[in-house]
């Protein structure tokens, strides 16, 4: 279950103001951030992965939800360690 982090307005790893951050069953972490000229979605899987993806005002918040689909489909499978590697790299292509 996503749970919300009380973030919201602060400064992010990007330096932008937090406009939503949430974390994953205490295994993942996405977090959106307003930056100056762009959007910043950072999300990693502790231990593992951090990924950092800039978008446009009109693909942002797609890409947010698409990213947490994503992130949660994982995590919710069973995963051999090539598997867990395998996602991280098409994930990192993807976004």
């Amino acid at each position: 279950m996503w749970r919300n982090l009380e973030t919201t307005g602060t400064k992010g790893s990007e330096n932008g103001i937090i406009i939503k951050d949430e974390e994953y069953d205490g295994a993942c972490r996405l977090t959106l951030e307003k930056c100056e000229r762009y959007y910043a979605i950072t999300c990693g899987v502790y231990g593992a992965m951090v990924h950092t993806a800039f978008f446009g005002e009109d693909d942002y918040n797609d890409k947010y939800e698409s990213i947490k689909k994503d992130l949660q489909e994982f995590m919710n499978r069973e995963t051999t360690e090539d598997e867990e590697l395998d996602f991280y790299q098409d994930f990192v292509d993807k976004y």
